[in-house]
């Protein structure tokens, strides 16, 4: 086995390593600076343990498999897996490295197939197994909650896997707690899930391809074996308490919601602060209802490098007026989590990054707007929401809306689309500010809805919306919306439709919940391609089950036979 004639060595070994396993002919500098161009002779890859394939022993996700091979000198992977009608291939996201453990995600229960390992090493060498590994994938366990496929178009939908978790609704939390991230693919097929003892909030996915979700005061990194790889805890939500083994500790009060990894590989999410406000309004419905010193929840964003050391935060009593409510900012959410006699002003839930202008969006459902956020000086750059009750000098933040747009309310999961357009999911609730009439919970309604921003003229203008007409679909809470990278394809999570006595409500406590995910082609008539349930129906009980969001996990492209 040979070389190939060139390689390029962009820094991450020595050129003292390369010298050693394979001595150069000819070294000359590459015009731009940056890279060295390098000849060698043969250079021999030898296998220390050859390659494996078993079942994950991590019951945390136990549909995966586990690749294992020792090299004599860093290498990397391909794995090519196949059976009759489908197969298709990746690359370990490993780097370069002698011992490998690869995840092997994507087989369907109880299907046959082969896995072929390619071994590279940095000198484009490769080993191959002579004869292909034989895996057949684990059955999906029983007691999952029940998920079902309603509508699957595979040629019409989106390349990859679709990431979501469930977890009880507030109704059914007195039943015990638990979490579960699911994950389908193209044609349908549950190929992998991830299960804790606690309920997850946001999902989403890294660069390196590992997996970061967010509970009660953790933010949690894994693999797609399960295994922890790191983990950050708020240090101030686990005062008194041993705080998790081995975690980082975070100097901040509360993780919650949602957490985004930056382009510098810092981390972004939500925590949360206490103050007391004089003159707050003693009440959402009255405009007499006078005002009194209330404990108000703020929300705090803050921006952490991968050792905890905190680099940016943003306080959002600070930002916005702390004396304005709308419906739900009196809310006891923080009271059920052990904060007595506080009102959850601001609730944020959903954070994302808009790369071309350094500025974090922010979902604040408790005062109906998204907001925008410069990262470098902390200013509040503008508002997009109902106008309805903000003062000077809030107000003057405000976008200016174009002709037919119709403002969200209770909004979840913003997010900055390539095209550099802001989407989100309109939960609906009430459709309405202090003090005017809310909607009555029957005739409340979801959508998704996507808005151009223009910064410069300080307006937006809303470009397309789906929900009421096409899907007619109320989801309350939870719930998010996110545009797909390769086919324009958008994918809606109704994550937390709830009903009493079989009508649509509001009450997140009461009655019966489910999930209804769905995916879209692009237009403004789009055809449904892929639908998902998850909603217990069982004569014994059903338990009332949601989901907090859906996240794209890309890269597993499957080709058939």
């Amino acid at each position: 086995m040979s070389c190939p004639p060139t390689i390029y060595y962009s820094g991450m070994f020595s050129q003292k390593y390369f010298a050693e396993k394979c001595p150069p002919v000819r070294l000359n500098a590459n015009t731009n600076g940056f890279e060295t161009q390098l000849r060698f002779k043969n250079i021999q890859m030898k296998y220390l343990s050859v390659p494996t394939v078993i079942a994950n022993s991590n019951p945390s996700a136990p549909l995966s498999g586990i690749i294992e091979f020792t090299t004599d000198i860093p290498s990397r992977a391909v794995i090519r897996v196949a059976n009759t009608s489908r197969a298709w291939e990746f690359s370990s996201s490993e780097g370069w490295r002698r011992q490998h453990r690869i995840p092997l995600v994507g087989i369907h229960s109880g299907e046959r197939c082969t896995v072929t390992v390619r071994s590279e090493d940095q000198a484009g060498g490769h080993l191959e197994n002579a004869t292909p590994l034989s895996f057949t994938g684990v059955m999906l366990p029983s007691d999952i909650p029940p998920i079902e496929v309603t509508v699957c178009i595979p040629e019409k939908r989106e390349p990859g896997l679709i990431l979501f978790n469930i977890r009880p609704s507030p109704a059914a939390e007195h039943l015990g707690d638990f979490g579960l991230i699911a994950a389908v693919d193209q044609v349908g097929e549950m190929v992998w899930i991830y299960r804790t003892d606690e309920a997850i909030g946001d999902v989403r996915c890294l660069k390196n391809g590992n997996i970061l979700y967010v509970s009660d005061g953790r933010i949690t990194e894994i693999n797609l074996l399960g295994d922890t790889i790191r983990e950050w805890y708020a240090v101030e939500r686990w005062l008194g308490k041993t705080p998790p083994k081995g975690a980082i500790g975070v100097p901040t009060g509360m993780f919650h919601h949602a957490a985004i990894e930056l382009p510098s590989g810092n981390l972004l999410a939500c925590s949360m602060e206490i103050r007391e406000v004089e003159e707050f309004p003693a009440t959402e419905d009255d405009l007499e209802g006078g005002t009194e010193t209330a404990k108000v929840v703020g929300d705090v964003l803050v921006e952490f490098a991968p050792d905890g050391r905190v680099v940016n935060e943003y306080r959002l009593l600070d930002l916005l007026d702390p004396r304005r409510v709308c419906y739900g900012s009196r809310a006891g959410y923080w009271v059920h989590r052990g904060f007595p006699d506080t009102c959850d002003w601001s609730h944020v839930n959903g954070l994302s990054y808009d790369a071309a202008n350094d500025q974090i969006i922010a979902s604040v459902r408790h005062q109906d707007c998204m907001i925008s956020i410069n990262r470098e000086n902390g200013d509040l750059e503008w508002i997009l929401g109902d106008p309805g009750n903000w003062n000077e000098p809030w107000s003057n933040k405000l976008l200016k809306p174009s002709d037919g747009l119709q403002w969200q309310f209770h909004q979840h999961d913003c997010s900055v689309t390539t095209s550099g357009t802001i989407m989100c999911f309109d939960n609906g609730n009430h459709r309405a500010l202090p003090f005017d009439k809310k909607m009555n919970e029957a005739d409340c309604y979801s959508r998704v809805v996507e808005f151009s921003v223009d910064i410069e003229n300080r307006s937006v203008e809303q470009i397309w919306s789906r929900g009421r007409k096409e899907d007619g679909t109320y989801s309350t809470y939870q719930s998010g919306a996110l545009r797909l990278p390769e086919t324009g394809n958008t994918f809606i999570n109704y994550g937390g439709v709830c009903t009493l006595d079989g009508l649509p409500s509001g009450q997140i406590n009461k009655g019966h919940c489910q999930a209804r995910l769905i995916e879209v082609t692009a237009g403004s008539t789009g055809e449904v391609v892929f639908e998902l349930r998850v909603n217990d129906t069982s004569a014994k009980g059903p338990i009332a089950l949601s989901s907090f969001r859906a996240e794209h996990y890309p890269g597993f492209v499957i080709a058939c036979n």
